[in-house]
């Protein structure tokens, strides 16, 4: 992620027991909105760039907040076009986020 860091993301996550993608993504979007625009931009040139970001996003998080979270299974959700599809689901293993 090149606009979207650590610091947005973590209070975010620390929010939540249990979260997945979507929850978190619009959860960044209404907080953070040009972050998160200037996020999604970066995937302006492919078939799909509101699922490419969400995939990406879903790595990143995973990448990013290792020994933090865990992942569980995968959920069905309200995406950010408005569809439900399939995406990873997190819960905190730390007590605290950072």
């Amino acid at each position: 992620m090149n606009h979207i860091s650590r610091f947005i993301v973590a209070p975010v996550l620390d929010q939540f027991v249990r979260f997945d993608t979507h929850m978190i993504e619009r959860r960044i979007l209404r907080l953070h909105p040009i972050a998160f625009a200037m996020e999604l931009l970066e995937f302006a040139q492919t078939d799909d760039p509101l699922h490419q970001f969400s995939a990406q996003f879903a790595r990143w998080i995973d990448r990013e907040f290792t020994g933090q979270i865990r992942q569980t299974h995968k959920v069905i959700s309200d995406n950010l076009g408005g569809a439900s599809s399939q995406n990873q689901e997190w819960e905190k293993v730390a007590a605290r986020i950072t």
